[in-house]
């Protein structure tokens, strides 16, 4: 009987301490948040400022500027990485060489995206997700990426594609790598010999269509890549999805 009311008592004491504990970190936490919201306004209108910046880098040697609501989530520069704080946002600005530029917008008016109805929707999303990155213009890349989504060997001939007429892309259907029980599709439009755009829709369990596709195409202009996320039924609109993007990051070129 005198162990129960030990650990009894014991039990109460550290709950009491618990709450004591957490009671402190509540009101640091409420204190601190006084802090930045009065005694320190110049805090928070810097943030605001920074927020209403829009992103900026070169690519190719040109400089592109694109509104931050465009951007979820973050650009990525040369020299610096995301996994290290003291890298991180080290090399920004207009100087700075993009590594990677996200932006998600409307379809089709090409429009910034309210950013938790994106987040709401998530693989739902009605517009496009599109990523520019920087490569060397190299005219077999999007030929060695469809043979690496296939498991080809370069050369190979690719077995079973059919073209579907009314894409004007050519398919073939695989197992995916890790969940063979679902079953991937794989597009390109190849015009002699040379392959132009790459397409990946992901699979459904139990081989009931897809759920998501995306897309990769060069523009030569930027000498760059681009690659865009998008639901399946909008595969039909390849064609204009390629061209307008591309005009919409041209658009974003400053000089």
């Amino acid at each position: 009987m005198n162990i129960k009311k030990w650990l009894l008592k014991t039990c109460v004491c550290m709950w009491q301490f618990l709450r004591i504990v957490g009671g402190v970190v509540l009101l640091g936490a409420f204190l601190y948040f006084i802090y930045l919201m009065v005694v320190s306004p110049r805090g928070s209108e810097g943030l605001e400022e920074k927020a209403a910046q829009p992103i900026c880098g070169r690519l190719s040697g040109k400089t592109l500027v694109v509104p931050r609501s465009y951007v979820v989530f973050w650009a990525e520069y040369e020299g610096e990485s995301t996994w290290d704080k003291n890298t991180f946002h080290k090399n920004t600005g207009c100087d700075a060489n993009f590594i990677s530029l996200p932006m998600v917008v409307t379809w089709p008016s090409f429009q910034s995206v309210d950013h938790s109805k994106y987040f709401r929707d998530g693989l739902g999303f009605d517009g496009l997700e599109v990523v520019v990155t920087p490569m060397f213009h190299n005219e077999f890349y999007l030929r060695a990426r469809r043979d690496a989504f296939l498991g080809n060997s370069t050369g190979q001939q690719v077995e079973g594609a059919s073209y579907i007429d009314g894409l004007g892309l050519y398919l073939v259907k695989r197992r995916d790598n890790t969940f063979p029980e679902i079953l991937n599709e794989y597009y390109w439009s190849e015009e002699e010999g040379e392959v132009q755009a790459v397409f990946e829709c992901l699979g459904n369990h139990k081989d009931v269509g897809v759920y998501s596709c995306r897309g990769e195409f060069l523009l030569g202009q930027l000498d760059a890549l681009i690659k865009i996320g998008f639901t399946p039924e909008k595969l039909s609109d390849w064609k204009s999805i390629a061209v307008l993007t591309k005009e919409f990051v041209l658009s974003k070129v400053a000089n």
